[in-house]
């Protein structure tokens, strides 16, 4: 690990998640209103349909480890 690099703490995990989802959250509403459309800029189903797999995928693997910590804990 390099000098430059910010050790992974609890706190900093907290951090770049509120930030991830403060990101996805806006773009959400930004697609919403419709300020920024599709068909205007097809480029971006290019980079956001494969970005949404990695989010449903990553989010489906925390969504399991964190039902194995709580079978974990409760069969204690």
């Amino acid at each position: 690990m390099s000098e430059t690099e910010k050790k992974w703490t609890i706190e900093r995990v907290h951090s770049e998640l509120y930030e991830a989802r403060t990101k996805v959250f806006v773009i959400s509403k930004v697609l919403e209103t419709g300020i920024i459309s599709f068909a205007d800029h097809p480029e971006w189903t290019l980079v956001i349909k494969p970005m949404l797999k990695e989010l449903a995928e990553n989010a489906a693997k925390i969504d399991a480890m964190i039902k194995e910590e709580d079978v974990v804990q409760g069969g204690e």
